[in-house]
């Protein structure tokens, strides 16, 4: 097992009563243990808090030990939010929601022992099966949204709801694992801890921590998940979808969805629709609003996809020229701190729209929650001075000559955009940028796909090249 995370317990190591088994999960927020009662003579899970950045575990050592002074508190609000949420979830004895039995705190950390629970995750059955039929997906949609009714009721936001966080017991009624609102909370506070979200299942509105929050997040994540049961594949990241309707550009849930259509009820589609519209005030705001729908067979609902003004602000195309790309890299990086890795595709996407630096940093400006920050960005994309800017423009314009590649002859954008989404599922939000460049390289299909799967931990690759074969067809 010390094999499988070096900073895991071992195998055999006792917390209180309950006894290490194997390692089941690790995450950037904890690791998560099955375990053995030996009071009950029962299997349970065990999560324990160890947020990865802010501690560690030395070798043959159950005590864990802060990177820095600076990081304890830090730590120690994680601990509190761990501890909260702890507090929450043994309120709740809904079927569908993990049932949590007891909090220990020793070793420096905390444990969250909770039920184990036997089955697959809805992850394992899509990548063995693709797709659900639609008896299927109501069998898990109408107990998720019963349990996230529960959980909303509490005034509490699970954060996470995706199908490697839904498992799918023996006799088939799926149980919520793994609430992310302690993670994101301690995300929140420090800069930590990376990839927060989950490219694809995360709404727009969960990228800016200052945004509001409330049942219609988690309700885009169900969406998202039952895209992913009807599709094949998850839906494209948040990010890409306003940043598409932001340039007058189809969304790239719209052909999937059509295609869907001709194989599940339109009141189905037209759920799914409602539930993943990009803009939070456009989507279902509560779980019963959704459970109501269904229960009415789709309810005449309009879709989202065939009204895209709904949208965030879609303009035409003016026909302005591109910005250097030189430049965009430059306001890339003043960008990025403040809005995290969103900020690749709405830097490329006005990129096509702005004529100038100054019209460039005013429509990035828009997705800064914090006037603070905006003024800090528009302060520092200013100081680009026109000399700087002229000799950016000149070097794109007349840029040193290259060999030829023939990767797009082979590499479609389609291609690219299922590859994205694959690699996502593995790297997390610098999949955009990996699958460029491969695609940038490689000559022809086979080798983008290897270049990709070199980006994949060994013990994953498997997984992702028969994943991709899936999706790239």
């Amino acid at each position: 097992m010390n094999l499988v995370y070096n900073h895991a317990l071992l195998q055999g190591t006792r917390i209180e009563n309950y006894e290490v088994e194997e390692v089941l999960g690790v995450g950037g927020f904890g690791i998560t243990y099955r375990a053995h009662d030996h009071t009950l003579n029962q299997t349970v899970a065990i999560k324990e808090y160890l947020p990865d950045g802010l501690a560690y575990r030395l070798p043959d050592s159950e005590q864990l030990t802060h990177k820095s002074e600076t990081d304890v508190k830090h730590y120690k609000y994680g601990l509190e939010r761990f501890l909260d949420e702890a507090r929450t979830l043994a309120k709740f004895r809904d079927p569908s929601i993990v049932r949590v039995i007891r909090f220990i705190e020793a070793n420096g950390t905390a444990y969250l022992v909770m039920d184990f629970e036997s089955g697959d995750s809805l992850a394992q059955r899509l990548r063995q099966r693709g797709v659900l039929s639609e008896q299927e997906i109501l069998g898990v949609l109408s107990p998720l949204l019963e349990g996230l009714r529960s959980v909303h009721a509490q005034q509490f936001l699970h954060r996470d709801v995706k199908p490697a966080n839904i498992l799918l017991r023996d006799e088939g009624l799926p149980v919520l694992l793994d609430f992310g609102a302690a993670r994101l909370a301690l995300g929140e506070h420090t800069k930590a801890l990376t990839a927060m979200v989950t490219p694809g299942y995360a709404p727009f509105e969960q990228y800016h921590t200052k945004d509001r929050q409330g049942p219609w997040t988690d309700l885009y994540s169900v969406g998202a998940t039952i895209y992913h049961c009807m599709t094949g594949m998850p839906p494209a990241a948040a990010t890409e979808r306003v940043a598409a309707l932001y340039d007058g550009e189809h969304d790239p849930i719209e052909k999937p969805m059509q295609l869907a259509a001709q194989r599940f009820s339109a009141g189905l589609v037209d759920v799914v629709n409602w539930l993943l519209a990009p803009h939070a005030k456009d989507r279902a705001q509560s779980t019963e609003a959704v459970l109501q729908r269904l229960h009415d067979d789709g309810g005449g609902s309009q879709r989202y996809a065939s009204n895209p003004a709904t949208g965030p602000a879609a303009k035409p195309q003016t026909g302005a020229p591109a910005v250097a790309p030189e430049l965009l890299k430059t306001v890339h990086a003043s960008l990025e701190p403040h809005i995290g890795p969103m900020a690749d595709a709405l830097v490329r996407k006005a990129g096509k729209r702005a004529s100038n630096v100054e019209e460039l940093t005013q429509l990035l400006a828009r997705f800064i929650p914090s006037e603070e920050e905006k003024t800090q960005f528009l302060g520092k994309t200013r100081r680009l001075s026109t000399q700087e800017v002229e000799a950016l423009e000149r070097r794109a314009a007349d840029p040193p000559q290259s060999p030829a590649t023939s990767a797009h002859s082979e590499v479609s954008e389609l291609a690219i955009q299922h590859a994205k989404e694959c690699l996502a599922h593995y790297v997390g939000p610098i999949a955009g940028m990996l699958v460029r460049k491969a695609a940038k390289r490689a000559d022809t299909r086979e080798e983008f796909v290897r270049r990709l799967a070199d980006e994949v931990d060994a013990a994953s690759r498997k997984e992702f090249l028969h994943a991709i074969s899936k999706q790239m067809g």
